[in-house]
Order: structure tokens, then C-alpha cells, then sequence
């Protein structure tokens, strides 16, 4: 009888630890989705600031006058160009 009633209750006892174990990795489980969501939902409200950033620091650069990444390619190669130019009229002319 004493046997059976041990048995009963590590029985008991196995049961509520096993209930326990799945009730943490449910939370642990949900935890970690809420935890991905916020993540998400952040990296969306930065990419947003920055953009909204970038959008008003182009605009003031643009009144104050300074030129765009791409317009200063475009002269770079401009003057590539022309010193080309230059050159192969020196060499001609010092050919001549």
C-alpha cells in the first residue's frame, strides 16, 4: 500500500513537472514570436526615419547648392574627358 501510494505520487508529481516544462517552452515559443515581431516592426520604423532623413538632407543640400553624388560623377567624367583631349593634342602638337 505505502508503494502505491509513492507511486501515486511521484506519478503526480511527473505529471505536474511535464505540465510545467510544456507551459515554459509555450511561453518561451510566444516570447520568441513576440520578440520577432517588435524586431520587425522596429527595423520598419528606422528604414522609415532614414529615409525620411536622407529625403531632408538631400532637399537642404540641393538649396544650399552642393552638388548630388551623380552630378559630381558626371563632371568627374567630363574632366577625364577633357584631359584626354588635352593630352592627345599636346602629343600631337609636340609631334608636329
Amino acid at each position: 500500500m505505502k508503494r502505491s501510494k509513492r507511486n501515486d505520487r511521484l506519478a503526480a508529481v511527473r505529471k505536474l513537472g511535464n505540465a510545467a516544462i510544456a507551459s515554459v517552452e509555450a511561453a518561451r515559443a510566444s516570447a520568441a514570436t513576440r520578440v520577432e515581431e517588435a524586431r520587425g516592426k522596429a527595423t520598419a520604423a528606422v528604414n522609415r526615419l532614414e529615409r525620411a532623413f536622407e529625403t531632408r538632407v538631400t532637399r537642404a543640400m540641393s538649396r544650399l547648392g552642393v552638388p548630388t553624388a551623380r552630378e559630381v560623377r558626371a563632371l568627374a567624367r567630363e574632366v577625364a574627358s577633357l584631359k584626354a583631349s588635352v593630352q592627345r593634342l599636346s602629343r600631337s602638337r609636340a609631334g608636329a
